[in-house]
């Protein structure tokens, strides 16, 4: 996969533990909703984040979740912070967006997954795609939603996409639904075999979760995510 070079156009802390960050590619670098890049830090060391935009933007979107004893990612944060030119790969990954797909969407996304997500999402409004699509978002506490007012206004603003947060340790004032994202999913259908659905978040999770749709008819040549290419 080529390497391109990215200036950071700027970096934002949107709580303790998330970063939002703009890269600006000093060359084209086409990729599909969906995709994700793979930030170069040495050589055999590429780390991988998903593409919170769509490619008609001209930056990079990521959402970097990043704390001190996750050196995965904050060594990538501090690279970026150094105001120091980046290497990246582009428009690595085969969860992208099927557009030519006429099935209904099943988007879920556990916790920063949410980047993942916000593309497809992006792509499908700009594309104007009449499927009827579904989106879950699970976090562990409700304060972890960063993004939550822009996917109201997506099921607000769009008749077919309809937005259900799911938190796994409610505070007591929370009316919506709770638990494990994937049991939420499970819990709304009985038949997944009409369904393309796409799946981001921890490789445990995702595992758990295509076994559990396949149960409940869901065809694995239409279920999408990066992470199962390394489970």
């Amino acid at each position: 996969m080529p390497q391109i070079t990215c200036n950071v156009a700027s970096i934002e802390k949107l709580n303790a533990f998330l970063y939002r960050v703009f890269l600006a590619p000093t060359s084209s670098a086409p990729f599909k909703a969906g995709q994700y890049v793979s930030v170069v830090m040495g050589e055999g060391d590429k780390r991988h984040f998903s593409i919170a935009n769509i490619p008609s933007n001209d930056l990079i979107e990521l959402h970097i979740g990043a704390t001190e004893d996750n050196k995965y990612a904050m060594q990538v944060v501090e690279k970026m912070q150094s105001g120091e030119p980046i290497e990246v790969e582009i428009a690595n990954g085969d969860a992208y967006l099927r557009e030519s797909s006429t099935r209904p969407i099943i988007l879920m996304a556990g916790g920063t997954g949410f980047s993942y997500v916000k593309s497809l999402l992006e792509q499908i409004v700009e594309s104007d795609l009449q499927n009827p699509v579904y989106l879950y978002w699970g976090v562990k506490e409700y304060s972890h939603f960063y993004f939550e007012e822009q996917a109201k206004s997506w099921s607000i603003e769009h008749q077919n996409i309809h937005f259900h947060p799911v938190v796994e340790l409610p505070e007591i004032h929370w009316q919506g639904k709770h638990g494990y994202v994937h049991q939420a999913v499970l819990d709304e259908f009985n038949d997944l075999s009409e369904f393309d659905i796409y799946i981001v978040g921890r490789f445990e999770m995702a595992k758990v979760a295509r076994e559990d749709f396949i149960k409940k008819g869901a065809l694995i040549g239409h279920i999408y995510g990066d992470a199962f290419a390394f489970i």
